[in-house]
């Protein structure tokens, strides 16, 4: 392509240096010759060291004819003027050809005029075909009608599908096809008979359609009007081989074919199939921002014992799901869907976790959660790991949120501990002033009465000037809370 276009260019000079000979014309006087022929050597040589410009000596029979001519291009084999737009050996393409000859672009008329008159005759270029009068009025599509979009033509993009019978046997390919998909969904509100047919032509295919931009549509609609006996056959097709499904849910467009298919389940047959495709994929699927509404969507539309694979792998992985954006919803969701043995189990191991969760960006949410069930086992765990640690925790940006919820929900006696180890700091005054802990302080401020309130309301007297002109203050600066 490189090649190509150097010649090119080296071709279209030689008409402006010496356009007598190349038209075929009486040889140019000898003052001009010599003055053009370092110029035409020049190209001559470039051309040769290119490969387009034989020797004498080699057959040159499939290049142009040669013009006898004492020219110095008399080498290029230029062919006269009478045959000057012939075949050319280095393009097919007529227009291509003429183009690495003339400077600008001619019509036939205006070539001709040039040979016989004068090379240099500027010709005006041919209007283009599709003229401004030729063009379809505002309002109106190219067809003439009085739509506003070719979408509203119908004359313009007419249906390719106009019944099912001659779709036997290409149903696969019209289903991954966007109006062939439409087509198809239309036919299925129509009626059993057309149910039938559709199913069978593309029921062995349900994986891939599944995963199809398009096909995935007309699964979920199929999903939703097939009998319990075409359900059973795709769940069949969709778990008969490992991880198929669960590659299916990790898919933007799988995704959604599944949890329509989750959705639809109503034989527990066909619930423990789904349920043990998706088991090895779990942890996967919890951590993916397409799978984890997959196991959501078996969270919401299943029962306890149904769900109890997906209860015991979040127990067991519970600190890895807990700390991942998607994985501390799902987390939360297990809980709330969960009861009796299931439940204690689960929320026994999150305490269990509870420090390194309280610590993470998405864990301490799950820990707040777990705090606000008030069980008595779980709390009882999470302050003893606390124990010592308040501290710490509070200065925090996300633990510091742990602490505030403890201060709110535990019990008189654990809350008191939190207090006393708040006014026990080396510098209290630090706590007040750090932009995480003063929440810690307020929330103290707002749980406490008696003895403990005055104590801590003593502690903070001796820094109201500090609190004055400290951004994270003005809260406990609060008289109404000073005088409580």
């Amino acid at each position: 392509m490189k090649l190509d276009r150097e010649m090119e260019m080296l071709l279209n000079e030689i008409p402006l240096l010496l356009h007598g000979d190349v038209l075929g014309c009486s040889e140019p006087a000898a003052a001009e010759t010599d003055a053009g022929a370092v110029d035409f050597a020049y190209l001559i040589q470039e051309l040769g060291e290119m490969g387009f410009v034989e020797d004498d000596d080699d057959d040159d029979s499939f290049l142009y004819p040669r013009k006898a001519s004492s020219s110095p291009t008399s080498n290029l084999h230029f062919m006269d003027a009478e045959n000057f737009v012939a075949s050319h050996p280095f393009s097919m393409d007529k227009d291509r050809e003429r183009a690495l000859f003339d400077p600008f672009p001619f019509s036939s008329t205006c070539f001709d005029a040039a040979v016989g008159d004068d090379w240099d005759l500027l010709c005006r270029p041919v209007r283009s075909r599709l003229c401004k009068t030729a063009r379809p009025k505002k309002g109106t599509c190219s067809n003439g009608c009085q739509a506003t979009s070719p979408k509203k033509c119908a004359a313009a993009k007419p249906s390719k599908y106009e019944s099912l019978v001659g779709l036997r046997g290409y149903m696969y390919h019209v289903a991954r096809d966007q109006h062939g998909c439409r087509f198809l969904q239309q036919r299925l509100d129509d009626g059993k008979r057309e149910v039938d047919f559709i199913f069978t032509g593309v029921a062995r295919h349900a994986v891939d359609l599944m995963v199809n931009p398009f096909g995935n549509y007309l699964m979920q609609k199929l999903l939703a009007v097939c009998s319990e006996e075409q359900r059973m056959g795709i769940v069949l097709t969709l778990t008969k081989e490992p991880f198929v499904l669960v590659r299916i849910s990790l898919n933007v467009h799988g995704t959604r074919a599944v949890q329509k298919l989750i959705e639809s389940l109503k034989a527990r047959e066909e619930i423990q199939l789904v349920v043990a495709a998706l088991r090895p994929g779990f942890l996967e699927l919890i951590k993916d921002p397409n799978g984890n509404h997959v196991v959501q969507k078996c969270l919401q539309s299943f029962g306890a014992d149904d769900n109890k694979p997906i209860f015991d792998a979040a127990a067991i992985y519970c600190l890895d799901i807990g700390m991942q954006c998607h994985g501390c919803c799902v987390l939360q969701r297990c809980i709330a869907r969960s009861t009796g043995e299931h439940k204690e189990k689960l929320v026994a191991a999150i305490a269990r976790n509870g420090f390194e969760l309280a610590q993470d960006a998405y864990g301490n949410y799950v820990v707040q959660y777990v705090i606000e069930l008030k069980v008595a086992a779980a709390n009882a765990s999470l302050a003893q790991q606390f124990e010592g640690k308040y501290i710490h925790l509070s200065m925090q940006k996300f633990s510091s949120n742990v602490v505030e919820k403890c201060l709110k929900v535990f019990k008189e006696a654990d809350k008191a501990n939190i207090i006393l180890q708040l006014l026990a700091a080396p510098q209290f005054e630090r706590l007040l002033l750090h932009p995480y802990a003063n929440y810690v302080v307020y929330a103290a401020l707002q749980n406490s009465k008696g003895s403990l309130h005055s104590a801590l309301t003593n502690a903070i007297r001796p820094h109201v000037e500090l609190l004055r002109t400290s951004p994270y203050c003005k809260r406990i600066y609060s008289r109404a809370l000073l005088k409580k």
